[in-house]
């Protein structure tokens, strides 16, 4: 055993909650009897993890696991944004065969390599490092992986702070027996709005609130509807300004259907998802194709897929999800950065991850691997990867926070929607101008 495998024995231990915040290590000869190790080599390695700030050594009393070690960036840690994904078991032994100088971590909340999604990765985009140097030539090319995903990740001058893994368009997934039981038919490509409206108004007096649609207020959710309609809350598209658009027609007009949606079902304060939909108690629901994925794995079948109704006025677009290769700025190690995007983004990590059809792997041989040809349902998926978009062009927290809850603020509201989100609009293009010319006079935003 090297001194870095005890090391990551301590931590496992630590994200285990074996070792606990704040509680005193036991001695180094006694971990040294646990470990099966030399003295030596467990003092190297509480060494080692008092330099990454997980352990604190005070004189006299101990060492300790501090506070806030999760929140500490390692050298070698990668960090996915969950650790329940379906093919994370598969991940680790091919991250532990092509890369042992890295280590997956369960109970970090930042690693210096990471996969993010769309709306984390905008929001920071300056926490992380320009991919662009790293990305293999082979896959700029069509024919070899997907262009399109990348566009909200990209920008103007070519800086690439994040790498589609795998992608999906969002769908309206909807519960064939619960229909059925209500005397609802299923909806087909091209159903109407008023549609939709009109079998949410059944389903709401055939059964509970929480089983009719799985509305949320997070914004992969109501993005689709502003896409839907046809609309943009920002544009940075020519790299010289920001261009705040929550005013313009089109989100005003998703913006009307989201007020529809909650008059419907009865939704006057936020809301979360109150039941998932692959509980099999919920009649439709948003949803990517990792719910697909979902529902086929814990046996859930009796569903369908259809895209999004029609919404007048409005575009064939949903909001893409996506998860994304990132590196942190702090990473100094060139030769690791780009051995991690190349793993990341070989054959056997992609098709690993599409054989789970989780999400659309960006590999194209990997994606129609992947894709179930026998189900009509996968069909879907296929179909409307052509109709996403990822561009929510958010580029700080601050920002995302600020729309994200004056967005919230004015669908609970009863204001007109067009005068509250002109008023809101014109606040955000003050604050931003005041953030571009502390920008030119060197001044943080």
């Amino acid at each position: 055993m090297t001194n870095d495998s005890v090391r990551d024995r301590i931590l496992m231990d630590i994200e285990k909650e074996k070792l606990l915040a704040g509680s005193k290590l036991p001695g180094a000869r006694e971990l040294a009897r646990k470990y099966k190790v030399s003295f030596p080599m467990v003092q190297c390695a509480i060494s080692l993890l008092e330099q990454d700030g997980i352990l604190m050594c005070r004189p006299r009393r101990g060492t300790f696991v501090r506070d806030d070690w999760q929140n500490r960036l390692v050298h070698n840690h990668v960090v996915l944004f969950r650790n329940d994904l379906p093919w994370i078991p598969g991940f680790c032994r091919l991250l532990q065969k092509a890369l042992p100088g890295l280590r997956f971590c369960s109970g970090f909340l930042r690693g210096m390599f990471e996969l993010r999604t769309t709306f984390y990765i905008q929001q920071d985009r300056e926490q992380y490092l320009d991919l662009s140097p790293y990305f293999p030539a082979e896959l700029r090319k069509e024919e070899n992986c997907f262009q399109a995903p990348f566009k909200g990740f990209r920008e103007p001058d070519g800086r690439l702070f994040g790498i589609p893994f795998i992608f999906s368009p969002r769908v309206m997934f909807y519960n064939r027996a619960l229909l059925k039981r209500c005397g609802i038919p299923e909806p087909v490509e091209g159903w109407s709005w008023e549609q939709f409206l009109d079998f949410l108004r059944i389903l709401g007096g055939k059964l509970p609130a929480e089983s009719v649609f799985n509305y949320s207020d997070a914004p992969y959710f109501w993005m689709n509807f502003i896409f839907r309609a046809g609309g943009k809350l920002i544009d940075r598209s020519d790299g010289k300004e920001v261009r705040i658009l929550l005013d313009s027609p089109g989100v005003i007009r998703g913006m009307q259907c989201l007020r529809q949606l909650r008059k419907v079902l009865n939704i006057k304060e936020m809301q979360s998802e109150r039941l998932g939909f692959s509980s099999g108690r919920v009649a439709f629901a948003v949803g990517d194709r990792e719910l697909y994925s979902k529902c086929r794995a814990i046996g859930f079948d009796d569903f369908s897929v259809v895209p999004f109704p029609v919404i007048p006025g409005g575009v064939s677009m949903t909001a893409q999800a996506t998860d994304l290769i990132c590196i942190r700025r702090e990473c100094i190690d060139e030769a690791l950065a780009e051995q991690y995007v190349q793993f990341m983004l070989s054959d056997r990590v992609q098709n690993l991850v599409g054989s789970a059809s989780y999400g659309i792997p960006v590999l194209k041989k990997a994606a129609a691997a992947s894709f179930r040809k026998e189900d009509a349902r996968d069909a879907v998926f296929f179909r409307e990867m052509e109709h996403i978009s990822a561009e929510y062009n958010i580029d700080s927290s601050e920002l995302s926070e600020l729309i994200y809850y004056g967005m919230i603020r004015i669908l609970c509201s009863g204001r007109p929607l067009e005068e509250a989100l002109q008023e809101f609009a014109s606040v955000l293009r003050v604050l931003i101008d005041i953030k571009n010319d502390l920008a030119i006079h060197g001044i943080p935003g």
